[in-house]
């Protein structure tokens, strides 16, 4: 396995902001433990970031959030990246459409995607799915993931289990299966 941990919008709007989440933020620590252990290894880190503009369609269906040069697109002060780490701005859900991540994990070699963050069924759910697209192996950390509504994180985590099949892993079991 030559993995890259992928650490999706946890920015200022999605965690304490304009749609703040409490079950985003109970999952803080276990992606800082992760982001910490993969810093150890010195493997990838990398940052998926919503950073919209006026001219975004997303904005039609969820209102103005995550803008281009507001705090609400930053990364939460918690998981601020580290010097070597890879920040991607995005536009859409998937951090694959329209932007270097696909290039970027094929310059480092990575087989093996291992998805934080927020939202589970929105964000988390596309990159799965791009990412099985491209024939990368995908591992879903289920406490280190969150939606809104526990019945929706619960649903695409099962969904992208049965259709990408993707790991499902709490960060514990990912660490001691890591370690192995």
């Amino acid at each position: 396995m030559r993995p890259a941990l992928i650490v999706i919008d946890m920015v200022v709007d999605f965690i304490i902001g304009k749609f703040g989440n409490p079950y985003a933020q109970e999952i803080v620590p276990n992606i800082k433990l992760l982001i910490d252990k993969f810093h150890a290894k010195n493997l990838p880190v990398i940052y998926l970031r919503d950073a919209h503009t006026d001219s975004d369609k997303e904005l039609s269906l969820w209102g103005k959030h995550a803008m281009e040069g507001d705090e609400g697109s930053e990364i939460i002060p918690e998981l601020a990246p580290k010097e070597g780490d890879y920040v991607i701005k995005k536009r859409v859900y998937s951090g694959f459409y329209k932007t270097e991540l696909e290039e970027l994990l094929k310059s480092l070699n990575v087989d093996t995607v291992i998805l934080t963050g927020t939202s589970t069924h929105i964000c988390v759910l596309h990159n799965s799915a791009d990412a099985f697209f491209r024939g990368y192996d995908v591992v879903v950390i289920s406490d280190a993931t969150a939606s809104f509504v526990p019945e929706e994180h619960e649903r695409a985590l099962r969904y992208m289990k049965d259709i990408h099949n993707a790991k499902i892993y709490t960060t514990q079991e990912f660490l001691e299966r890591w370690e192995e």
